[in-house]
């Protein structure tokens, strides 16, 4: 029966205690052995806006990992692009300081791997994800336009370096071909502990431009997906049915029946909890497979003018090169555009609004 822990925490000042507690509740022989730390670092934003795991966790679980004797290494390789871009995120979330000397850029280190997978035959992730003893992965507690939630098993898809990102993208092309992406990437290592920053979590349009909604908790298992599975839960939905959780369960990743868990802690629907615009089209039953239904429900995204800053990231991280430069605001070709999102995700300046028509 997979064990779930769910702690009250208020505030990023007072997490020590909570991440004791993980380590008590799930014990194991950490002395002289490697561990990777793998927080979701995203796109390097500030730690107050609430993309990021937050700093303070990301030091606790550090802290505590090096009092007991182990081998840290802390890294993630974010969604955006470009010349040392891991370094300039996890220095701009604080997450560089917060290793506590143990941060590595996981980016320089790739290895080219064979994965099940209908979509793609192989992957390039960062060598440490296979060779470290313990893999402990640190999500926050999100919504996510496409795939509706984020947590443990989204995580996963920073084992992948660079462009693999968009190719991932590109050759999957819809919601449900995604999701089952990202659990055939989740399955190249389980993490061994997930720990959950739920104190400060995101609803609405996730993962970079919804709303902050504070929860108050700190989520931990060695089942992740029992974690995004109670993390569903108190979104106020089925983890039984939503597709990712659903998937996972299916491939005997994990357990997805709150009824089925130990769950140690309170564990409560979250009162009018959010989920993103793309939600109600994405779960519009037989008619969402339809190509010609499904392109008039689907949430398109828009550029706000008046925000954009004209950096780039958006075009620079289409996976289909929909998006090019016209001046100095970027242009979208809705004909190759497959409508996953990214450049709403990863957008620094909320210049990207999802819309139906």
């Amino acid at each position: 029966m997979s064990k779930v822990l769910i702690l009250d925490c208020d505030d990023y000042n007072s997490v020590e205690k909570s991440i004791d507690d993980v380590f008590s509740a799930f014990p194991k022989e950490w002395k002289h052995k490697s561990v990777l730390v793998k927080p979701n670092i995203l796109n390097g934003r500030a730690p107050e806006l609430g993309n990021t795991t937050h700093p303070n966790i990301v030091k606790a679980v550090t802290k505590w990992l090096l009092n007991a004797g182990a081998n840290v290494i802390v890294g993630d390789n974010p969604g955006t692009s470009g010349a040392n871009i891991n370094e300039r995120c996890a220095k701009s979330s604080g997450i560089a300081e917060a290793s506590l000397g143990c941060y590595r850029n996981l980016s320089q280190e790739p290895l080219a791997i064979e994965i099940k997978s209908r979509w793609t035959k192989k992957v390039v992730i960062s060598k440490s994800i296979l060779d470290v003893d313990f893999l402990i992965s640190l999500p926050k507690f999100k919504t996510h336009s496409l795939t509706q939630i984020t947590g443990a098993i989204k995580n996963s898809f920073g084992f992948l370096i660079g462009g693999d990102k968009g190719r991932i993208h590109a050759v999957t092309g819809s919601y449900k071909n995604f999701v089952e992406a990202m659990v055939d990437i989740y399955q190249i290592r389980i993490p061994d502990l997930v720990i959950m920053d739920a104190i400060v979590g995101m609803e609405g349009n996730g993962p970079s431009n919804g709303n902050l909604r504070h929860i108050g908790k700190i989520i931990a298992s060695d089942d992740g997906v029992a974690v995004d599975s109670v993390m569903t839960y108190m979104m106020g939905k089925n983890p039984s049915k939503t597709y990712m959780t659903k998937v996972a369960h299916q491939r005997g990743l994990g357990e997805n029946d709150i009824s089925k868990m130990q769950i140690i802690g309170k564990l409560e629907v979250i009162d009018n909890f959010k989920m993103p615009s793309t939600f109600l089209s994405q779960f519009a039953g037989r008619a969402f497979n339809n190509k010609l239904i499904r392109s008039l429900v689907w949430l398109k995204p828009y550029i706000i003018k008046d925000k954009c800053k004209g950096c780039k990231i958006c075009v620079d991280s289409c996976p289909t090169n929909a998006m090019s430069m016209e001046g100095n605001c970027p242009s979208i070709n809705r004909k190759i555009c497959i409508r996953c999102y990214c450049c709403q995700e990863l957008c620094p300046n909320d210049a990207v609004e999802l819309k139906r028509f």
